[in-house]
């Protein structure tokens, strides 16, 4: 994630300094918002510096925009901009809506900070609507089946990732960035999440066993080798596993446990392991500090009664389980 201020005008490089510096923002949001910025600019130019309709609007020099184009851009153009996102660069809903949180973000800087502007042409942009879906998770039984198939070479880092995923809930960024000084012995673990926000959680045996097993054998591998002194999870070259890296890792197991087809992400697996609390009685309120969600309304969307569920709780019903018996006794 390289930024180069040297792409941006004066606003834009003083907007990404004090994201970083003073509001703390983590180094993939600065990154989106640098990134949308760019974009979001050289259309500008686009539109109203009549360049040929052939132009590649990715090639377009921004730096030399000046205050005076900051305050003659309109609520009309950002309207045009967005047309221009879905029917040619195709952006989907949720990139839309991640862009109109960088727009609203700078102007709102220009506004207030910078005192450039007057009149904000956000105030009235409004975010597309996300489609809401359920997320997909796993059934217990295909999460077990899911570790019992990890062996070979790798298998003790890779069970252990996999455990951490289904066991904690833990995100792939906050699973990369995961240090042995992050664990103390009675297995509380300081996360470092989104926003370089800090939370306390607790590993449950399951996680500590794998931790534990996968950090003698990696010892013993390592042994007079270079390696990440603190990262826990690196690969043969000893250095950390990148987000990348891992992603690769769980679609090789899931595909070699016969799920390749599921689409399983690690993002899915903490789906999973957030459905599984939930169900099994965990408190929303703590599922929502447990997980990292700023909204309680992001974590509500556990409390979905799945089709599974509804089979699992049909099939449970103690008639169901006399029916079973009376059966088996006139055998």
């Amino acid at each position: 994630m390289n930024i180069n201020m040297e792409l941006c005008f004066k606003e834009l490089q003083s907007f990404i300094i004090h994201e970083e510096t003073i509001k703390n923002s983590s180094e993939q949001t600065v990154y989106n918002y640098y990134r949308d910025m760019l974009l979001f600019f050289k259309y500008m130019k686009f539109l109203k510096y009549k360049y040929p309709k052939d132009m590649i609007i990715d090639d377009i020099d921004i730096t030399d925009i000046d205050e005076e184009f900051l305050k003659n851009i309109t609520y009309e153009d950002l309207q045009r901009y967005f047309l221009y996102l879905k029917s040619v660069r195709k952006n989907g809903t949720t990139t839309r809506r991640r862009r109109v949180v960088s727009l609203r973000r700078f102007f709102k800087y220009l506004q207030l900070n910078l005192e450039i502007i007057e009149r904000n042409p956000t105030d009235k942009l409004v975010a597309p609507k996300l489609e809401k879906k359920l997320p997909k998770f796993m059934l217990e039984t295909e999460c077990i089946a899911l570790l019992d198939s990890i062996s070979g070479k790798n298998s003790e880092r890779d069970y252990c990732i996999i455990v951490l995923f289904l066991n904690s809930g833990i995100r792939l960024s906050e699973l990369v960035g995961l240090n042995d000084t992050d664990i103390d012995k009675q297995g509380n673990v300081t996360i470092r999440g989104k926003g370089s926000k800090e939370r306390r959680i607790v590993f449950n045996s399951a996680c500590l066993e794998a931790i534990e097993e996968y950090l003698v054998f990696k010892e013993k591998f390592f042994e007079g080798k270079p390696c990440d002194e603190h990262a826990i999870f690196v690969g043969r070259s000893g250095k950390r596993l990148t987000n990348r890296w891992i992603e690769e890792i769980v679609k090789k197991r899931m595909t070699a446990a016969g799920f390749g087809g599921r689409e399983l992400s690690p993002h899915k697996l903490r789906h999973t392991a957030a459905t599984v609390m939930y169900r099994r009685g965990v408190d929303i309120r703590a599922l929502q500090q447990i997980l990292g969600h700023e909204s309680l309304g992001t974590t509500q969307i556990y409390t979905h009664v799945s089709d599974a569920q509804i089979k699992a709780a049909m099939t449970e019903s103690p008639l169901e389980r006399h029916k079973t018996a009376d059966e088996n006794s006139e055998e």
